[in-house]
């Protein structure tokens, strides 16, 4: 039973937002998720110190109900208030009351970091805040391409809007780095003077947020404005990075989603392929569960649920522990993101695909459960990038990330190798910049699931979870990667599909038990997991008919 078990029956979450139009939804997902930051009762303490409470909030199941939601939850508590809270708990105790109305959605919190030109290169951000003789702050977006890209930043509800915004700091003509300001955006009905905020069109297959791009026009801002100090610094981009340190921590929380994601996917593809029949060559009615096919991308997904899970629970363990270097905490984020989006990803889209035609309507949720991850992928830094810097970390020797606690397992022996021909490669170049850009860049991203693959698997075997789950889990991270184990001798492709199979054998048994276990069905609003809900549904649907016709009820 979780803090918001109730909530997802509330007339709120029953709603069918599909039907609606974009800004209905968009009203309706603030609302959600204000409902979900109250009931989960999160407090400065809990943003501030990254309590369990926190890194709960991503892994609630009530996360999948509404895309729209979930961003505007993580803004709100994580970039936001984590922000804020850092300030407010040294330096700036004057922002207490404002980090507290912004947890009780009094206020809406968004950050306005990436540009329009910049992407990845924020550090040479272009919007400047200039200090002015009064000590106030002349805050200006230069170009159209200097723009804030994304949050957003549209009036909404009558609920007032500010801002941590990134900017250039400028002080007697000299730059002294980006550095943060608080900067009211609106007040809930009229943008704020010399705001801007231009509504983009919305994400496709994802539920609609007002993402906007956003641009200040020599915006006069108090000198309470800037959170922080006016000194230049010998360590501009160090400090920046501190700045933006809650990117880092959604790098985790946000990816983290993952785990309910798995667990409602497969939860709808189980009780659909239960209920769907075919004919078999004897003429009977046969569940579709009943074939390979649907057997296998449905316990791989369950079994990444409860791995991923015990993922988590060590990363999070690790990410608090202050004791470590920033970068490796860091490092173990970009893996777990790495391997959690790995794993949703193939899950969301192949389960989505054996759903058939119901697969493609986003009432049955997987399809835009495949979008909404298309977003987590990007936010909060982007796998590829991540992967990039971790693995250039890595093979420079900056930082080591925590070794295996089984180093004799075959994960652990592929991701060894892997980084020991990497490493190769650049050390028997003359360039090592170019032998890295050339033959080990592309491969990053695969090197750092080998981590991922590696911890998760590691986690979940010293957490205790079920073999035959851990059986599923390895077997799905080999065929990642099959040639290197069948060019290493390590398996042929024929074990590996007898492994397979076995594993499958030993978990099927246990759906119904696994299924129970993962505690989400009050959170499914697919209404093709059984045929009351299907008929439920049918009844909301807008008929169109003759006076004469009569209206089947529609079944499945």
């Amino acid at each position: 039973m979780t803090p918001t078990s109730q909530l997802c029956q509330s007339g709120l979450f029953k709603k069918r937002s599909e039907l609606l139009s974009r800004n209905a939804r968009v009203v309706l997902s603030y609302e959600r998720a204000k409902a979900i930051g109250l009931a989960l009762g999160i407090t400065l303490n809990d943003t501030l110190n990254l309590t369990q409470k926190f890194w709960d909030i991503h892994t609630d199941p009530i996360i999948v109900r509404d895309g729209g939601a979930t961003t505007l939850v993580t803004i709100q508590y994580n970039l936001v208030a984590g922000t804020l809270a850092k300030y407010a708990a040294t330096t700036r105790p004057d922002l207490v009351s404002l980090v507290e109305d912004i947890l009780r959605w009094n206020v809406s919190g968004q950050f306005c970091l990436t540009e329009l030109g910049r992407g990845l290169d924020i550090f040479r951000m272009k919007t400047s805040a200039t200090l002015l003789p009064t000590g106030e702050f002349d805050l200006h977006t230069p170009s159209p391409s200097d723009a804030k890209f994304m949050p957003p930043t549209i009036p909404v509800k009558g609920l007032p809007c500010v801002a941590v915004v990134f900017a250039q700091l400028y002080v007697d003509g000299e730059c002294h780095g980006p550095r943060p300001f608080l900067v009211n955006l609106n007040d809930g009905y009229d943008m704020c003077n010399g705001v801007t905020s231009m509504l983009l069109p919305p994400r496709g297959g994802s539920s609609p947020v007002n993402h906007a791009l956003t641009s200040f026009h020599h915006v006069r801002l108090p000198p309470s404005a800037l959170l922080g100090d006016l000194t230049k610094s010998n360590t501009i981009h160090r400090d920046f990075m501190s700045s933006i340190w809650r990117v880092a921590v959604g790098s985790l929380a946000l990816s983290s989603v993952a785990i309910p994601y798995l667990q409602v996917g497969s939860f709808v593809a189980a009780r659909y392929f239960q209920r769907r029949h075919v004919t078999s060559l004897q003429g009977n009615p046969l569940p579709i569960m009943s074939y390979r096919t649907q057997q296998l991308p449905l316990l791989h997904a369950i079994s990444q649920a409860f791995v991923l899970k015990a993922l988590h629970k060590w990363a999070v363990e690790q990410f608090i522990d202050k004791n470590l270097d920033d970068r490796v905490r860091h490092g173990i984020g970009a893996c777990c993101k790495a391997v959690m989006l790995q794993h949703a990803q193939v899950a969301n889209y192949v389960l989505s695909e054996r759903l058939g035609a119901q697969g493609l309507f986003e009432y049955n949720q997987l399809s835009n459960f495949y979008s909404e991850m298309r977003g987590v992928s990007i936010a909060e830094g982007d796998i590829l990038a991540l992967s990039m810097r971790l693995v250039g970390d890595i093979l420079s020797q900056t930082y080591e990330l925590p070794f295996s606690t089984h180093p004799d397992g075959p994960l652990a022996m592929h991701e060894i190798s892997l980084f020991d021909e990497a490493t190769e490669t650049v050390s028997s170049s003359s360039d090592f910049t170019q032998a890295f850009m050339q033959y080990v860049q592309p491969r990053c991203q695969q090197m750092v699931e080998s981590m991922g693959h590696r911890m998760a698997y590691d986690a979940a075997v010293d957490q205790g979870v079920s073999q035959c789950l851990l059986d599923l889990y390895i077997i799905n991270a080999i065929k990642t990667d099959a040639a290197w184990y069948v060019e290493h001798g390590v398996f042929t492709r024929k074990a590996i599909v007898h492994m397979e199979d076995a594993a499958l054998s030993a978990a099927l048994p246990r759906l119904e038990e696994l299924l129970t276990a993962m505690q989400v069905e009050p959170y499914v609003s697919s209404p093709i997991i059984s045929d009351k809900r299907w008929e439920e549904f049918s009844k909301t649907l807008p008929v169109y008919s003759s006076p004469q016709a009569q209206v089947p009820v529609a079944r499945l």
